[in-house]
């Protein structure tokens, strides 16, 4: 149990992954809260993040930019997964009927 509040109250590496854990468990959970029929959502995360951060953690800067760099990456492969398999037939039946540079 000390090592891990020693991991939260010590900046550095185990403290910006627990943070950044925390966030987005957090998040989760408060993104599950509905008022009425209208719900937090993803909304939640980002409510979460600014909890956290008002806390004054201090983070180590190489992980936060090796998740920013990732988080980046599984973005445009989630984009490319969901876009990619129709872009072709896209492009072939309607892509080129609207292209205005054509010169027929």
């Amino acid at each position: 149990m000390h090592d891990l509040i020693n991991a939260f109250v010590t900046p550095g590496v185990s403290q910006t992954l627990l943070a950044l854990s925390l966030t987005a468990l957090g998040g989760i959970l408060l993104g599950k809260i509905s008022f009425g029929n209208v719900r937090i959502g993803i909304a939640g995360a980002l409510f979460f993040g600014l909890f956290i951060g008002a806390l004054g953690l201090e983070s180590n800067h190489e992980v936060l930019h090796f998740v920013k760099e990732f988080g980046l990456i599984l973005f445009v492969f989630a984009i490319g997964m969901q876009v990619g398999p129709g872009f072709f037939s896209s492009l072939r039946q309607e892509g080129i009927l609207l292209n205005p540079s054509r010169c027929w």
